[in-house]
């Protein structure tokens, strides 16, 4: 790897590792004080992350990552639909929801690990504890995160009706797309999960 693309996926993947991480922490110490005030707490910070996160597609398309560009914009766009469709456009049934606690935890404790294990994988020295678990926890966040997302957008339905007439549709139509999208996003990672960690085992 050329030693520039190494130091910018070194520090794009620590920054987000660090903002996505300080959404747990906050997450974690604003959950007994109530969901709204999860939501004041996290809502536009984790907005703004994710959408920043767009950046990754064009990171897939131009070779600089190895993934995918279709796995990777399915995951971006939809979250990215997610915080400013839903969260932003009806903060009233999202605020109140279980959902949402359960949403922002999933992703950020996901992508707090995810990003620490990028950031010290582009140098091999990602820890075995730390691969396991990058390959591991999104047995169950994938499942909660995903749920989390749907119920939220179904939430959104009768209130976009009063808005417009289009939104009921289109987003019946992104409830629908949930079914193949989130089957190709866990079943990709089950087959990553099996090459990095049988992988490593097969080679020492």
């Amino acid at each position: 790897m050329a030693p520039a693309r190494k130091l910018y996926l070194t520090l794009y993947n620590i920054l987000f590792a660090t903002l996505w991480s300080t959404i747990v922490i906050t997450t974690l110490s604003t959950a007994p004080k109530g969901k709204a005030a999860v939501f004041a707490a996290t809502e536009a910070k984790a907005r703004w992350i994710q959408t920043a996160t767009l950046i990754e597609v064009l990171h897939a398309a131009t070779g600089i990552i190895k993934s995918p560009v279709s796995t990777t914009a399915l995951q971006v766009v939809t979250r990215v639909i997610q915080v400013w469709m839903v969260w932003y456009s009806f903060p009233g049934t999202t605020a109140w929801s279980h959902a949402y606690l359960a949403l922002v935890l999933a992703w950020s404790l996901a992508d707090a690990i995810r990003y620490t294990y990028l950031a010290l994988n582009v140098h091999g020295m990602a820890p075995k504890g730390l691969v396991w678990l990058r390959y591991t926890m999104f047995y169950p966040l994938y499942p909660i995160g995903i749920s989390a997302e749907w119920w939220l957008l179904y939430c959104a339905i009768e209130p976009g009706r009063k808005i417009s007439a289009v939104i009921p549709p289109f987003f019946w139509f992104c409830l629908v797309l949930y079914v193949p999208g989130s089957y190709k996003m866990y079943t990709y990672m089950i087959k990553q999960r099996r090459k990095t960690l049988y992988g490593r085992r097969k080679a020492t």
